[in-house]
């Protein structure tokens, strides 16, 4: 009971300063997110107040910004002289965050400051920049930021796992999508709908259940995930969807799905351009290539078109012939 009421009356107190401040009207609108916006506002106020602490923690928001700035290489170049390797002297003051204590007692904030230092340091031993690149060790420090799928822990160190444990190195794929689950879980929590969860997430959960990877297979579930991300942009996520209505013998639905994104621009996922977002865009054109072609070639769901049919199952070729040499294996086996 001590941790609770000890929590109560310090969101109470930071509620009240934020409400001062006018950065909220209502208690309610206190949460993580408007916390790690306004802390800095908070602190700075009670600086000026005198208040003890509230200077020490600045500095710790201040030198964790430091940190995340020089690992990125966001510092002037004259500032840049004072320093060695500036991503080698960012992970030294993650590694100083992380030694600073939290709890219902400690200062309001510092366990975001650690959870933020832990994900930075995950960051950099996954990427080999300021360290030696060891997946451990960034598993080991993702886990730290991820505090066991805590929602106010950090839900991109959630993310983080999870698709390390869908890569060939450590694939697992029960902690892949206990990951994804806890992160896009964590996400709705706090903006009490999945307008805040990126899409990637939504869309992993529904191909594992499409698929039944790491999970049972769970078609309603993979309905819920990959409708609410196709909705949402994702190209992938409707491409499944097409692949899921076919299955499921809804041709008009599957062939009216493929067709938007045959015929739609090369490139309309609003994305950050990666090879891998890349493959995933041109694997979901293939998709909907091939299963639109099926359509089209059987009649199924729309009027007969061999011709086009034709000319489609040569574009999903192009797109990725691994996969349409799979598909094809399926339609022998009558398994689509």
């Amino acid at each position: 009971m001590l941790l609770t009421s000890t929590s109560s009356r310090v969101s109470f107190r930071v509620a009240q300063e934020l409400m001062v401040l006018d950065k909220i009207s209502d208690e309610r609108e206190l949460n993580y997110e408007t916390l790690d916006k306004y802390l800095e506002d908070v602190l700075q106020k009670r600086v000026k107040i005198g208040l003890d602490d509230a200077g020490f923690q600045l500095g710790q928001i201040y030198l964790l910004n430091m940190g995340a700035m020089l690992y990125d290489n966001l510092v002037d170049a004259d500032e840049l002289k004072n320093y060695g390797n500036p991503q080698t002297e960012g992970c030294k003051i993650f590694e100083e965050i992380l030694k600073l204590p939290f709890g219902p007692d400690e200062p309001a904030g510092q366990r975001e400051l650690v959870y933020a230092a832990a994900f930075n340091l995950g960051r950099a031993y996954y990427q080999g920049y300021g360290c030696y690149p060891s997946i451990d060790k960034a598993i080991e420090y993702f886990k730290i930021a991820a505090n066991n799928g805590d929602p106010k822990a950090s839900i991109l160190a959630q993310t983080a796992l999870g698709y390390i444990y869908s890569e060939p190195e450590k694939r697992d794929l029960d902690q892949a999508f206990y990951w994804h689950s806890e992160a896009c879980g964590n996400g709705s929590v706090e903006s009490q709908d999945m307008q805040n969860v990126p899409i990637s997430f939504v869309a992993a959960l529904g191909v594992m259940y499409l698929y039944g990877l790491g999970v049972k297979q769970d078609w309603s579930s993979a309905l819920l995930c990959l409708s609410e991300a196709a909705d949402r942009g994702s190209l992938y996520a409707r491409a499944s969807l097409a692949y899921f209505y076919y299955k499921r013998k809804m041709y008009t639905n599957a062939a009216f799905v493929a067709s938007k994104i045959v015929f739609s621009a090369g490139n309309d996922e609003l994305t950050i351009e990666t090879d891998g977002v890349k493959n995933f865009q041109k694997r979901a054109r293939a998709m909907a290539c091939f299963l639109y072609a099926r359509c089209l070639d059987q009649g199924l769901g729309v009027v007969q078109d061999k011709q086009l049919a034709q000319r489609l199952y040569s574009e999903a070729i192009h797109y990725d012939l691994a996969l349409i040499a799979c598909y094809e294996r399926m339609v022998q086996h009558d398994e689509l």
